[in-house]
């Protein structure tokens, strides 16, 4: 009779501690790797444009369009039959410094149509100037804070 062969134990690897392991190496390159300093991407700078002229916040043209059909340029309340003299008066101003902010603020209640009459008008001038003006409309934050700071 044959005698009964004893059973093959499998080798195999301890893997318990190469989680451990592996964490150590990770931890241990990242607190010695060094980063080179001074490499990286160059930043080219637009040259420094002396010519520009500093632009105070009280220097700015503030327009408000609003839902009775009257427009305000700079708290002069205007009707919007009368928005050519938006033309006028906003191009004495930008003669002297054509980067003067305008800031158009509707309210939300106006006729589109209104707010449409105020910036072509702006946009004529922009035209015939041939030279970008800062025309901004603000968002409903910068609004609230034109309210809040009292700006009407």
């Amino acid at each position: 009779m044959a005698k009964p062969q004893p059973k093959k134990e499998e080798a195999e690897i301890p893997t318990a501690s190469m989680a451990d392991i592996a964490f150590l190496l990770i931890v241990f390159f990242m607190l010695t790797t060094v980063f080179s300093a001074n490499k990286g991407m160059e930043h080219m700078l637009p040259p420094k444009d002396d010519s520009d002229q500093p632009i105070e916040p009280e220097e700015s043209i503030y327009i408000q369009v609003f839902p009775s059909g009257q427009f305000a340029m700079d708290g002069t309340n205007y009707p919007i039959d009368s928005v050519d003299k938006v033309y006028t008066y906003v191009e004495s101003k930008v003669q002297v410094n054509a980067k003067k902010p305008i800031i158009v603020h509707t309210n939300p209640e106006a006729d589109y149509g209104d707010m449409a009459k105020v910036v072509n008008e702006l946009k004529k001038l922009e035209f015939n100037m041939e030279q970008d003006l800062a025309i901004t409309i603000p968002s409903k934050e910068e609004a609230a804070r034109y309210t809040e700071y009292g700006v009407n």
